[in-house]
């Protein structure tokens, strides 16, 4: 994926072409991340945190873009624990595919449901625009998927 600026993509937006507005990391960019922190002994939480810099680098007063950047950030974790669960169920026993699978569905759901939390309590704050409200959930949800598609990574990593 290509790496792109704010400038670039407000120029594209100005020209009407649609590049995306996250392209900063990659699931591999992500993979490599915790295997480094693997190597360090390190929690590798951070990678989650590392790969959403783009989207959380948008001012406060472009907070439809970084809801849309988060939006495309959830959609990379999507995407990156379908194919971590097809792998899995390639290499590991069936069993142990539905037990992954079980464990990534309830680790998102519980997550997200933290995220409704989030944006119901903060509707209720004075002054809070709809725009601050989807910012917030959309990198609340970006990041319940980062950390699913994280702990999926961190243990399928053993399997052949």
């Amino acid at each position: 994926m290509l790496k792109i600026t704010r400038l670039t993509t407000g120029l594209a937006l100005a020209i009407g072409t649609a590049l995306p507005l996250w392209a900063e990391s990659t699931i591999a960019d992500v993979d490599a991340c915790i295997a480094t922190s693997i190597d360090e002994g390190t929690a590798p939480t951070a990678c989650v945190e590392l790969a959403h810099t783009e989207c959380t680098e948008f001012p406060d007063d472009m907070n439809s873009s970084a809801a849309l950047c988060f939006t495309q950030a959830k959609d990379m974790w999507s995407q990156g624990i379908t194919a971590r669960m097809e792998d899995i169920k390639a290499k590991a026993a069936p069993e142990i595919a539905t037990i992954a699978g079980i464990e990534v569905k309830y680790d998102l759901l519980s997550a997200l449901v933290q995220c409704d939390r989030m944006e119901e309590l903060n509707s209720l704050r004075e002054g809070v625009t709809d725009e601050e409200i989807l910012r917030q959930k959309t990198a609340c949800a970006a990041t319940a998927s980062g950390l699913a598609y994280t702990k999926l990574a961190w243990r399928s990593r053993q399997l052949p």
